[in-house]
């Protein structure tokens, strides 16, 4: 044991995020600037589901790794969809009540090198909805009882279908009077260079009826909104924002899907100003600064809504 200790201390990239019990590993992945992530109460669960990866990461030490199999499922989304594992996850999040301006990072990578199908039916593929982080409110729906018939507690998802030919971004929500959603899929990652590469997010936002929502990909401005972006209420005295989600959840798939997907997240940190110590550093490491996240193509989403 002492030795363990020892070169835990001795190679940091082996101690990052990990905690051990009784001898044995027990996966849990540090973010920088949020509070303790945790495995969401729908995660599958299996041995495969979610671990830290010390051998492969995007900054060199460890990164939060996921794996999703063909029928995984837990609870109420085993009950989902067509038959059993039509839907299902692994997935964590950061329990937060996000709220004014912040900025957000985090690189993520996708094997798809087992994204497979017993059939070759192009409709069954093109619509299965896999989502790779998301930001959600919670008890929306129970203070705007309109929000709650169309689901828009989300405030965005980002999601691939084999038909969005890339990373999509979704934007659906709920005012006090109606619920609105995006004229046209957005796609922030296009395909061809979607998958088995690292991407790093950056997203500055401030939550609130006026607001801004910025997403930047590998340092280029690639989407922005201005308005509302998320609604400012309470519930049962208590003030309530969005809060982020990451790993893999699928959405309605199909019975011919019999592969998996493995994803990878790592540098996943918040801060109230970009300037801030440990996050500039860290957009540093990974190639960019704060003054460098400009729009470098021309090539910026201005998205338009419509009502439900």
């Amino acid at each position: 044991m002492k030795i363990l200790l020892t070169l835990l201390l001795l190679i940091p990239s082996l101690s990052l995020g990990l905690t051990f019990k009784n001898g044995k590993q027990e996966g849990s992945y540090k973010g920088l600037g949020w509070p303790t992530i945790e495995k969401h109460d729908l995660d599958s669960g299996k041995e495969w589901s979610q671990s830290i990866d010390t051998k492969f990461s995007r900054l060199g030490e460890s990164s939060h790794k996921f794996e999703f199999r063909a029928l995984d499922c837990k609870g109420f989304d085993c009950g989902r969809g067509d038959f059993k594992g039509s839907f299902g996850r692994t997935e964590a999040y950061i329990n937060t009540k996000e709220s004014g301006e912040n900025w957000y990072a985090w690189s993520f990578f996708i094997d798809n090198s087992q994204l497979t199908y017993s059939s070759t039916s192009q409709k069954e593929i093109d619509n299965h909805l896999i989502q790779f982080g998301q930001m959600k409110l919670a008890n929306e729906n129970k203070v705007f009882s309109h929000c709650s018939e169309k689901g828009s507690e989300n405030v965005f998802i980002l999601q691939y279908k084999k038909r969005y030919k890339g990373l999509a971004i979704s934007r659906t929500h709920c005012t006090k009077k109606t619920v609105v959603e995006t004229d046209e899929t957005a796609v922030l990652i296009p395909e061809n260079i979607l998958f088995n590469q690292w991407h790093d997010i950056v997203v500055h936002a401030n939550w609130g009826n006026k607001g801004f929502l910025k997403f930047y990909i590998n340092g280029d401005l690639k989407y922005i909104e201005e308005g509302f972006i998320t609604n400012i209420f309470s519930y049962k005295g208590k003030s309530y924002g969005p809060s982020f989600r990451y790993g893999i959840y699928q959405n309605n798939a199909p019975k011919s899907f019999n592969g998996k997907i493995t994803a990878w997240y790592d540098g996943i940190a918040r801060a109230r100003k970009c300037s801030e110590k440990n996050f500039s550093k860290m957009l540093n490491e990974l190639g960019y600064s704060c003054d460098s996240l400009v729009d470098k193509d021309n090539q910026v989403i201005k998205p338009s809504f419509h009502e439900y």
